[in-house]
């Protein structure tokens, strides 16, 4: 395709994106939430190896629930994963015309941990509730944070979006190569976030989650350690059907270091995702239960974070242990 194509497909590409958000923006908030809900929960009902996922992942989250209700709260939570869509495109909107979105958002329970934090430090979420609402939302309280995430191949709608983020104070970097701006961002003075709850296919920290071993996100706990900064785990919850949320957060605490390199970064990671279960219980009829979290399993040998029992004060005994 010659140059010229390729921009005209460019430009093409961006005007269609840019009148689809402008209309799902301002489709009656009732009606289209309830519509992208209902959505979600016929593709729940008709994707069966979506279905399978979220059923093994909801199995290890509440052991002693019927699968039945296990089934009613992956449907839910689908029905809220459709509905992320119209979260960005309001969330876009309202940024454009330089809105707050204190306006649809209530930030007191996070506000008990975050009214103690000074930045530098770094804020991890998951994909509960409405993620990106989360980020932004974070971003306006700091007055300036950055994250990571995949960039669009569009240059034209990657642009418009991330100044779109940027008038919100969140500053996006890539996903191949920007942990190192984000940390060069965050040693300056900043605030640094991240979704960290996906399935690592390549270098991976093998944690529990739920009670089963997973292949954890590595760099922001191993960012804390070396720096010294503090942690938080965060959240937007969605109110009901619509683009009105609470931000959450648990308990913040800063990584300890015995000197072990291993054994540190393998108790950061067990407690981010301690942070995360709690987080995810608050409402687990928001979280993402179809992806396939444990598809990554560590080899004979490899070192992971062992669940004792025993021990009240909830630090991990680390081992070798085989998938």
């Amino acid at each position: 395709m010659s140059e010229r194509r390729v921009r005209f497909h460019h430009r093409l590409v961006y005007w269609a994106a840019r009148l689809v958000i402008g209309f799902a923006a301002r489709v009656p908030e009732a009606l289209g939430y309830a519509l992208a809900d209902g959505l979600g929960r016929l593709w729940f009902r008709v994707d069966r190896r979506r279905r399978g996922f979220a059923l093994r992942f909801l199995k290890n989250a509440f052991p002693d629930r019927p699968e039945r209700e296990l089934l009613r709260i992956g449907g839910r939570a689908t029905g809220n994963l459709f509905m992320v869509p119209l979260d960005m495109a309001r969330l876009t909107r309202l940024l454009a015309r330089g809105g707050d979105l204190r306006e649809v958002v209530d930030t007191a329970d996070a506000d008990r941990q975050l009214d103690q934090l000074r930045a530098p430090y770094l804020a991890l979420t998951a994909h509960l509730g409405s993620w990106e609402v989360a980020a932004v939302a974070m971003a306006q309280r700091a007055g300036r944070a950055h994250g990571i995430a995949r960039l669009m191949k569009n240059p034209l709608l990657n642009r418009w979006i991330l100044d779109n983020r940027e008038r919100g104070g969140l500053v996006i970097h890539p996903r191949r190569g920007g942990f190192r701006d984000l940390a060069r961002a965050v040693q300056e003075g900043g605030v640094g976030m991240q979704v960290v709850d996906q399935n690592q296919r390549l270098r991976g920290v093998f944690a529990p989650f739920f009670g089963q071993l997973a292949s954890c996100e590595r760099s922001a706990a191993s960012l804390a350690l070396r720096r010294g900064y503090p942690v938080v785990v965060g959240g937007a919850l969605r109110r009901g059907r619509r683009f009105r949320f609470d931000l959450v957060a648990e308990p913040l605490f800063v990584p300890g270091r015995t000197g072990d390199k291993t054994r540190d970064l393998l108790a950061t990671v067990g407690r981010i995702n301690r942070a995360i279960e709690a987080l995810v219980l608050r409402a687990p009829e928001q979280y993402l239960w179809i992806h396939d979290r444990y598809r990554t399993q560590p080899k004979p040998g490899q070192a992971v974070v062992a669940i004792d029992d025993d021990d009240d004060d909830g630090d991990e005994a680390v081992g070798d242990e085989g998938g």
